[in-house]
């Protein structure tokens, strides 16, 4: 299961990454309970797009299809953390990058992760 949460953070980050752009230099380790709850559910939601829009990006017919067909797949990622409570999108970004670089962070991702996979 660990492996599971592990690779759904890291699916998240590399989403963050391609729908938001990069905003280096915002890291900030001190994340409170609530915003990396907060966090995990914007993960999920992410997730879940990212699961419903990949295979279809891959089979897509031309790179053109593929590029609109991701465009639609990055806003409906920028509007599902939009409209999870406790975080901007802004803040996502920030704390998937800082995910990436602190393994103390995405450690305690991971137990909160655990903890939403098993309600």
């Amino acid at each position: 299961m660990t492996r599971r949460r592990t690779g759904i953070i890291t699916t998240a980050v590399m989403a963050a990454a391609i729908a938001f752009g990069s905003q280096p230099g915002l890291a900030d380790d001190g994340y409170s309970d609530a915003k990396l709850e907060s966090f995990a559910s914007a993960v999920l939601a992410v997730n879940a797009i990212v699961e419903k829009w990949q295979p279809q990006i891959q089979a897509a017919a031309s790179d053109e299809q593929a590029q609109t067909m991701a465009g639609e797949a990055n806003d409906e990622m920028r509007a599902a953390v939009d409209g999870t409570e406790g975080i901007t999108v802004e803040e996502y970004q920030e704390i998937a990058q800082a995910a990436q670089a602190d393994p103390e962070l995405m450690g305690r991702l991971d137990a909160i992760m655990g903890e939403k996979l098993n309600d």
